[in-house]
């Protein structure tokens, strides 16, 4: 008789949590009757912080042997081994045996070395110039980034757990779709070679026909509402179940009018690699061409008519559709689309209109305490640097006692640059922008902290340009570091618990980003050391929160709850900044400030909690511990998403 599941393994520590607290580990996993799955998680349990457990992921592979490496969290209490329910043989068998140690750093060094040699060059150059904090927070990233699985591997490991018997039967839908599909381009061989795959679809219901026969549908009216379009470069190649997955919102929702998948690549010898893991629906990627639509899945009837799909690109098709408000567009985050090496892709390109509103009104409010050497080039950027603007300078004083600084205020105040609003007790981000807003003159609201300054003149003017769309509700910037590297490239939601800045400690020039620092995007949030808004905007979702965040995560909520009043959050590469980072603040490393860290933590949690989950605009096949594009071992949710 067969022992019951078990859905989870402990993993014992020879010492106390605290030895392994705050430090690298390894754990090796010896499970020849595949117990645990081919992807378990390792539940890691933290006192006092919210959430009380964060998960991280790796591969066994065949022989039931896998290794885990990772840092482990600063209060952590105790850890687990989730069983994989996907992949795991749940019938008796021999005990996983699990043994764990504390690594050295020397160690993870030498492991870095051996299987990320750009990364540790890039730590090293970090380091050299100055930058101590972004070379630790590189090697712990790179740390967590060892248990990253190899994309060969992790594609058989998410095959298998796809193997799980299904009882979502197409013949059960609501509506069962007809698709026409068009090959484009392409020699009789490279047809051909698309032809195969779609022969091998588990979905039937779909013929070919030629793009010029489906313009002439779209234009005569003859398109029904069970009619859905896909365009193919000849060269691709379609995973066996890609129309029936593609196809399956629409059947379940009649409010869906485009889906598209992730896609890689496959060379001469079978190969998979290079996956390309898109974000959600991203009008300026799609308008840059950045986000390629080829392959995606179109509702006819949503087409509009003026539209020709001869000669029209994928993600073009996409942006009439979205101009239509006709229905929604959906990310299916799988790999559902394979070029091939005599795949050719429709060239997707344009010319970007970088936004610019000349002379703009606006309201800067710089909460600052003391450091009026920061102070004075923030404001000499502002009065000196910056193309002519009408500007009502705020500068919302917590407590400065330093002669220096003083003297600062008296001489910008005198010459009616600038006024001065004192905040008394301690920092308080959130109230100091609250008070200055509702002081402010303008309509433009431009946070901005006093350790910021321009590097080129024409960044207010392109930032002010963003919020002429009235789509837009806040908009936020590159920031460099002095060293050149990367500060603040946007925020991706759920990275480090509860949201981290994209690309941090990057170097844009060696093109780890994939091209995203130089693209201006939508995101969900940016932050608030150097984002402008509206002040009527401000006002209708309640400003920031004066009582649970009042240093940290301040700007996300604001972000949010921007986005739940239905605005875009809009980042641009185009008004560039110098940003220092907190130099004035300094770190969160005492207990009082760990203790308040802790707090707003699980307000935003408490608040955001779903959210934070699934930041639309990053692929939850890829890690939120690790650095960029790291593959997870076991995604996050997989189904469709929107972007709102």
């Amino acid at each position: 008789m067969a022992e019951p599941s078990q859905d989870e393994f402990s993993v014992t520590m020879k010492h106390g949590a605290g030895h392994y607290a705050d430090r690298p580990v390894t754990l090796l996993v010896r499970d020849p009757d595949h117990r645990l799955g081919r992807r378990p998680r390792l539940a890691l349990r933290r006192q006092d912080r919210t959430p009380d457990t964060v998960f991280r992921s790796f591969l066994i592979d065949g022989r039931g042997r896998g290794r885990f490496y990772g840092w482990m969290p600063v209060q952590l209490q105790a850890m687990t081994l989730l069983v994989d329910d996907a992949t795991a043989n749940n019938k008796a068998g021999i005990e996983p045996q699990i043994t764990m140690r504390r690594m050295s750093l020397i160690e993870v060094a030498v492991l870095i070395a051996l299987r990320r040699t750009l990364a540790l060059l890039q730590i090293v150059s970090l380091f050299l110039a100055g930058n101590r904090k972004g070379a630790e927070f590189r090697f712990v990233r790179q740390c967590d980034a060892l248990s990253a699985p190899d994309y060969q591997d992790w594609t058989e490991a998410q095959a298998l757990a796809a193997q799980r018997p299904n009882r979502d039967d197409p013949r059960n839908w609501p509506r069962r779709p007809h698709i026409l599909v068009s090959i484009e381009g392409g020699d009789h061989a490279a047809v051909a070679e698309t032809r195969a795959t779609l022969a091998a679809q588990s979905w039937r219901d779909f013929r070919e026909m030629p793009a010029a026969d489906v313009t002439m549908m779209v234009n005569s009216s003859e398109a029904v509402d069970d009619l859905l379009w896909m365009r193919l470069p000849a060269g691709m190649r379609v995973a066996p179940n890609a129309l029936e997955r593609l196809a399956r919102p629409f059947s379940l929702s009649a409010d869906v009018a485009v889906v598209y998948s992730d896609e890689d690549h496959i060379d001469r010898r079978g190969r998979r690699l290079n996956p390309f893991f898109k974000p959600a629906w991203n009008e300026p990627l799609a308008v840059s061409g950045w986000l390629p639509l080829e392959g995606a899945l179109f509702r006819l009837i949503d087409i509009p008519r003026d539209v020709c799909l001869e000669r029209t690109s994928g993600a073009n098709i996409a942006l009439a559709v979205g101009r239509t408000q006709a229905g929604r567009i959906l990310h299916l985050p799988e790999v559902l689309l394979h070029s091939g090496p005599s795949c050719r892709r429709r060239a997707e390109c344009a010319t970007i209109t970088q936004p610019k509103r000349e002379r703009p009104a606006v309201s800067v409010i710089i909460p600052t305490r003391d450091r009026a050497d920061l102070l004075e080039a923030c404001l000499k950027g502002l009065f000196e640097h910056t193309a002519p603007a009408d500007l009502d300078v705020l500068v919302i004083d917590n407590e400065s006692v330093e002669l220096a600084t003083l003297a600062l205020f008296s001489r910008y105040e005198q010459a009616g640059l600038i006024r001065r609003i004192p905040l008394l007790g301690a920092f308080n981000f959130s109230r100091a922008c609250n008070i200055g807003v509702d002081a402010a003159h303008n309509d433009l609201i431009l946070l901005l902290n006093n350790d910021v300054e321009p590097i080129g003149p024409y960044w207010l003017e392109q930032l002010a340009g963003e919020l002429d769309d009235p789509a837009v509700g806040a908009v936020g910037n590159l920031l460099l570091f002095p060293d050149g590297f990367t500060q603040h490239g946007g925020v991706t939601l759920g990275a480090g618990t509860v949201a981290r800045h994209s690309f941090h400690f990057l170097d844009p020039q060696r093109q780890g980003d994939k091209g995203l620092l130089g693209q201006r995007r939508d995101m969900s949030a940016v932050t608030a050391a150097c984002l402008l808004t509206r002040k009527e905007l401000w006002r209708r979702v309640g400003g920031m929160d004066e009582e649970k965040l009042t240093v940290a995560f301040n700007d996300v909520d604001y972000c949010l709850k921007v986005r739940e009043a239905g605005f875009r959050i809009v980042w641009t590469p185009a008004a560039a900044m110098l940003h220092r980072e907190s130099v004035s603040r300094g770190a969160d490393d005492t207990p009082q400030k760990l203790q308040r860290f802790a707090g707003e933590e699980r307000a935003m949690h408490e608040r955001w909690s779903d959210t934070l989950k699934a930041d639309p605009y990053y692929n939850p096949n890829l890690s939120l511990i690790a650095e960029e594009f790291v593959l997870e071992a076991y995604p996050r949710n997989l189904a469709p998403r929107s972007s709102v």
